[in-house]
């Protein structure tokens, strides 16, 4: 077990042992455990890191080996002494820097893929990139595609890595795959989260994501290899400005206008020379059988038009075929039919035709039949699932056909299980998958499909209940669901599929069946939320809502508008997230959808809570319950929010009403979710009426319910009034421990989605009782500037008074009649107790005043 007296070597030891003691897991197994990537995870158990992995990372590390509460208790309490003893964090934080920075300082990205086997060959690009480096601050790889762009950026990458020690950056851009391309707001998403910026605090514009990006990197050194960009447009907007950094994009594009304007140096690749092509199946198939047969190599390089992808995919056949003579492999590629069909007259990639088509004919039918399937699927990639759907079998079906593909170099498997083709391959299935009868692709595109809907709706039925589901009644669902071992392991396998699920919603929305767009969508709205600021989301949502629009589906357009809203909410536009919810309400109305018009009266309630309009949302969330009858998950989160709603109020009876049935129907359905908002809720009436020994009994149940499903909202919740309870009961060295995660939460932007309103209070109630007044004073101004720019009246109000008790502490009493003034509006117009608060604060300044 971990000790208290453990410095950083050792935290990092104890670590390593109890993954051992837990039977040793893959990082692939523990990624699907805890949703932390693999390269994250490596990271963490590195024995040479000097850094203690973040607290968040840890515990979601001794969870997934086994450890118990108390076990994850103890893991918890040795970090934080490990934190103490290490001299990076002995001295406090200047304040000053508070919010500026959204970097988890001890993140350190290696995303760069396994180098290439037996490079060969690039011998001058090699030596132009060791000084373009010093000299440029991009450089750009450019040439045909199956040139080897993407293996010299890697394998050159790889070289220089101890170069750039804060980390190595990668992203695929798709720019020329058959899929949709990732947009700059997309791509600045993922290597914003790479880099260790939470998606909540990634703003949705452009502009706004490129400043926080380069202000990530400003002051460390990376390497940032951007892949597969379509045009200057497509890559410019991730270049990094700092000095110390470098980026090297690839792109069949010259990219001249970076050459110009951002002074990017350019390397050109042509196919290679002859001598290296023999190089290359030398190294593939052996220098003794290259030399025997030297003529046959030459004129195999020649047909494959020296290009290192169809040239490594010709040696894998014949590997493969230890009796099959080099000329014999020339006269198959040369009498190639399907080289006529996608041949491009002057292009090279006609060559590459011919090596697929060989390497394909030489399959066994039902890896054939697995191939021109995968050209049905919408997105990137494909699991191994995926690959069983497919072809009609049970999801724990072996599929065998897998390995004869990537034997044959048409797949390749980038992570375990999840399989991905070069973007000409992905074109050469989905010709392929063309030939395929009509119905069998549709029919095949219906198991795909209704396989991520069914899985959807079974990871929010573990996560998120309330998130509900409605199955289409244009078309019956086959197959089953993904299986799921509890919330982490929902969440990894939602995270996989991400760009899958993003892209078949968009390709469906254009392409049909369309009403699995508008589903699919809605059943992602939980994971959405999880994933804020994912520009996929957005794009998805209004591509389903133009499909629903076009049909006019009211059902469609009610549940593309529910999403939108969500998006809104999460980014603070308020009135726009109203305005979706209202629009949704009128399409469901169309219906007589009762349950819809549940979910977004429901979901106006806590935007107006959110706003401070706490009248309009007690309209907004009795209206809601109306339309519910029976005793669901979701009619224990409108309970809650009722709850929470007359607390706000100060009608502490009707909140204790309303707690009790959310507790009751927690209590009857047994899903976690709905006991984390119910205990949560309750525990905070009983807070605001002081009676703390019940509040205290029921925040910690829901703090460990919110910590068993990951909400990240909940435990926030969770963690701001046990903060606040602390302060209460007088511990105050207490409170002060349990707002240390939540202001490393805050220090990483602004949220729109709040379950950090209570999370600022908390704080500046928790350092004012602890007499740190300067730290209340300016944290609370930069909360209460931050809450004002989004619209969150509620917070705004409630800072204002707290901020004012910490201006009266330190005697500047005009700061705090200003501040109590400012709020006392508010308060008098929503009715909030509050009011009396501030008239008596108010009140005993005017006494002071008139004494003096």
């Amino acid at each position: 077990m971990p000790q208290d007296d453990m410095d950083v070597a050792d935290f990092v030891r104890g670590l390593r042992s109890i993954k051992f003691w837990a039977g040793d897991p893959s990082l692939e197994v523990l990624y699907r455990r805890t949703g932390v990537a693999t390269s994250t995870l490596s990271d963490a158990l590195n024995p040479q890191r000097r850094r203690l992995p973040s607290l968040e990372l840890v515990r979601s590390l001794v969870r997934a080996c086994g450890a118990n509460a108390i076990q994850a208790a103890q893991w918890e309490r040795a970090w934080r002494s490990a934190r103490a003893r290490d001299s990076r964090f002995a001295a406090a934080r200047p304040l000053t820097t508070r919010g500026l920075l959204p970097l988890a300082q001890d993140w350190t990205p290696r995303q760069l893929p396994s180098d290439i086997s037996g490079f060969t060959g690039r011998a001058d690009a090699l030596v132009l990139l060791a000084g373009i480096r010093r000299d440029a601050p991009a450089t750009v790889i450019t040439g045909t595609a199956g040139i080897g762009k993407t293996a010299l950026a890697v394998h050159w990458a790889h070289q220089v890595a101890a170069h750039y020690p804060d980390g190595q950056l990668y992203l695929d851009l798709r720019g020329r795959a058959t899929d949709p391309a990732l947009t700059a707001s997309e791509a600045l998403s993922l290597l914003l989260q790479s880099l260790g910026v939470p998606g909540e605090r990634i703003p949705l514009d452009l502009n706004l994501q490129m400043g926080l990006y380069r202000s990530v990197l400003a002051n460390r050194r990376v390497l940032v290899v951007l892949d597969n960009a379509l045009d200057v447009a497509h890559v410019r907007p991730l270049l990094p400005s700092g000095h110390n950094c470098h980026a090297l994009v690839t792109s069949r594009d010259t990219l001249t206008g970076l050459v110009v304007r951002e002074g990017a140096a350019r390397i050109s690749l042509d196919t290679l020379a002859p001598a290296e092509s023999v190089d290359l199946l030398a190294v593939q198939l052996g220098r003794d059988r290259v030399d025997a047969e030297l003529r046959g190599a030459e004129e195999l390089a020649e047909l494959c038009a020296h290009l290192p992808l169809a040239l490594r995919i010709a040696a894998a056949n014949l590997a493969a075929r230890p009796a099959q003579s080099l000329a014999g492999m020339v006269a198959e590629l040369g009498g190639t039919d399907l080289l006529a069909r996608l041949q491009v007259v002057g292009d090279p990639e006609s060559a590459v035709a011919a090596a697929f088509d060989l390497s394909y004919r030489s399959l066994t039918a039902e890896a054939q039949r697995l191939f021109r399937l995968l050209g049905v699927i919408p997105g990137p990639e494909a699991s191994r699932e995926a690959a069983a759907v497919l072809l009609g079998r049970e999801l724990s079906a072996p599929v065998p056909e897998l390995d004869e593909l990537l034997a044959a170099h048409l797949l390749s498997e980038p992570i375990p299980g999840r399989y991905r083709s070069h973007d000409l391959l992905a074109l050469y299935a989905k010709q392929l998958a063309g030939t395929e009868p009509k119905e069998t692709r549709a029919s095949a595109l219906h198991r795909l499909l209704s396989w991520y809907l069914l899985s959807v709706d079974a990871a929010n039925r573990i996560s998120m209940p309330s998130g509900w589901v409605l199955f289409p009644d244009e078309f019956p669902l086959t197959g089953e669901p993904q299986a799921f071992s509890g919330p982490h392991d929902s969440q990894a396998w939602l995270a996989a599929e991400h760009s899958n699920l993003i892209t078949a919603v968009i390709h469906v929305s254009e392409h049909g069946p369309s009403p699995f767009a508008w589903h699919l969508a809605h059943a992602l709205r939980a994971h959405f939320y999880a994933q804020r600021s994912d520009g996929g989301a957005l794009a998805a949502s209004q591509a389903a809502l133009r499909a629903a629009e076009a049909r006019d589906h009211p059902l469609g357009r009610g549940m593309c508008h529910m999403c939108l809203g969500f998006i809104a909410w999460d980014k603070g536009a308020l009135d726009a997230a109203l305005e979706e919810f209202n629009s949704a309400k009128i399409q469901f109305d169309r219906i007589g959808y009762t349950r819809g018009l549940a979910a977004a009266w429901n979901d106006s309630a806590e935007v107006c809570t959110r706003a401070g309009r706490v009248a309009e949302a007690l309209h907004h969330a009795s209206t809601a319950l109306t339309f519910h009858t029976d005793y669901t998950p979701s009619r224990a989160v409108h309970h809650a929010n009722l709850a929470e709603i007359f607390r706000i109020q100060g009608d502490y009876v009707a909140s204790q009403w309303h707690a009790r049935e959310a507790l009751a129907i927690a209590a009857g359905n047994g899903n976690p979710q709905t006991a984390a908002v119910a205990k949560l809720e309750a525990g905070m009436t009983h807070l605001a009426m002081g009676e703390l020994a019940t509040a205290e009994e029921l925040l910690s149940e829901g703090r460990t319910a919110a910590e068993l499903v990951g909400s990240q909202n909940n435990l926030y919740d969770a963690l701001s009034a046990l903060a606040l309870l602390c302060v209460r009961a007088g511990r105050v060295a207490e409170a002060l421990n349990w707002i240390e995660p939540l202001q490393d939460l805050l220090d990483l932007g602004t949220p729109g989605f709040a379950p950090e309103d209570l999370a600022e209070t908390a704080i500046v109630e928790t350092y004012l009782a602890a007499n740190r007044l300067d730290h209340a004073i300016e944290f609370g101004a930069t909360g209460l500037a931050r809450r004002v720019a989004a619209g969150h009246g509620l917070t705004v109000t409630r800072l204002r008074v707290v901020l004012g008790r910490a201006h009266a502490a330190a005697g500047d009493f005009v700061a705090a009649r200003s501040l109590w003034e400012a709020a006392l509006p508010h308060a008098i117009e929503e009715s909030l107790p509050e009011r009396a608060d501030i008239e008596g604060l108010l009140a005993d300044l005017q006494n002071c005043a008139g004494a003096e």
